[in-house]
């Protein structure tokens, strides 16, 4: 199969079309411990981010489709759609992940289970989707710097490497349909309490994030047999704000989720869209070892 001929991947769809891609990574297949150039703890980073996704993501289908029926938008609703799909794939493919890492002897269930705590006691439908606005803006932030610096995946195992910048590119696609359906869902409140619910929303959810990584990051090390102390996250600070400098690249984009009437549709990131379409289909014509089945 070539690039030309690849659904999906390259030239055959507008640059915001949602575009869900039926791929299987097989990691199970691939377990590698420090897939991440040899590095436990570029390594321990991907993966702890990894343990949030299946839950989240499943908290994040539900929390849209629970408005769906109330929008009377077909073009919204069909975004939604192609949304779901793109995230019940992405649930299905780190399921798998997680799975290979608790068979590498990571305890995943401990990892997880705060996520499930958390996301488990947001009851209220609009705070729900709010949460959901809120981590799709972190994802899109890392799907940004993943999809604008690809050579930092470049000497990871291929599997880890595709379903990573698969993940990243499906995340720019859909960036907006969440913040979408929350401006349609919240549109009778009053503008100030619009927004105060979607940054007090940020808030809550940064900060029970960055405590949730860190911790999975330690959890992830020590079962390497890794000591976590000065060292450690001297050079855990190093990487994400000198250099490559995951959140110091990250961190004005993050910030502009602060702005009144902040909209992701403004920020233009087709170029990104293409580079990301052109590279996963690059990458399977060069090696057509994966399972490709095109979303109908």
């Amino acid at each position: 199969m070539t690039s030309a001929t690849m659904p999906g991947w390259a030239g055959e769809h507008d640059d915001d079309e949602i575009v869900p891609r039926d791929i299987r990574f097989n990691i199970s297949g691939n377990p590698e411990r420090h897939w991440f150039d040899g590095d436990p703890m570029r390594t321990a980073m991907f993966d702890a981010f990894s343990i949030f996704l299946p839950e989240g993501e499943r908290f994040f289908i539900r929390s849209l489709k629970h408005y769906a029926s109330t929008l009377g938008d077909p073009e919204l609703i069909k975004e939604i759609n192609g949304y779901a799909v793109q995230e019940a794939f992405h649930t299905r493919e780190h399921e798998d992940y997680n799975r290979t890492l608790a068979g590498l002897g990571y305890d995943v269930e401990a990892m997880e289970q705060p996520v499930k705590a958390i996301l488990g006691s947001v009851k209220v439908s609009l705070l729900r989707l709010a949460v959901t606005c809120a981590v799709e803006h972190l994802t899109a932030n890392f799907s940004t710097m993943t999809l604008r610096h690809q050579k930092i995946l470049s000497n990871a195992h291929p599997a880890y490497r595709r379903l990573w910048m698969w993940h990243a590119l499906e995340e720019l696609e859909h960036k907006a349909v969440a913040l979408d359906v929350y401006k349609r869902a919240a549109a009778g409140m009053p503008a100030w309490k619009r927004y105060g619910l979607r940054v007090s929303a940020m808030n809550l959810t940064a900060v029970h994030f960055v405590r949730i990584f860190l911790r999975n990051v330690r959890l992830h090390a020590q079962a390497d047999g890794i000591r976590t102390g000065f060292r450690f996250w001297s050079r855990f600070a190093w990487l994400q704000m000198v250099s490559p400098g995951y959140t110091r690249v990250s961190l004005w984009s993050f910030l502009c989720y602060y702005l009144p009437g902040y909209d992701p549709r403004k920020v233009d990131d087709s170029d990104l869209i293409r580079k990301g379409r052109a590279w996963l289909a690059n990458e399977y014509a060069a090696d057509s070892t994966a399972q490709e089945t095109p979303a109908r």
